[in-house]
């Protein structure tokens, strides 16, 4: 990919990041994507169980208008 669209795409997510206004659906997606950064970084292969089925919470965004551009 190539390094432009790597930073579009990670403004987009810094954008729908900051959208998010529940701490729990913050707090869950950073734990996703330090447990993402984590395997990546060790090779291992977890099976991943969505912060959803622990929590009993929606996953981030469900229900919430988090990517629209308003």
């Amino acid at each position: 990919m190539a390094k432009g669209t790597e930073d579009l795409q990670m403004l987009r997510l810094i954008r729908a990041f900051q959208k998010l206004l529940d701490p729990d659906t913050r707090r869950m997606v950073l734990l996703y994507v330090e447990e993402q950064v984590h395997k990546q970084h060790t090779g291992a292969v977890v099976e991943h169980t969505p912060a959803s089925e622990c929590s009993g919470k929606s996953p981030p965004g469900v229900g919430r208008d988090t990517t629209g551009d308003s």
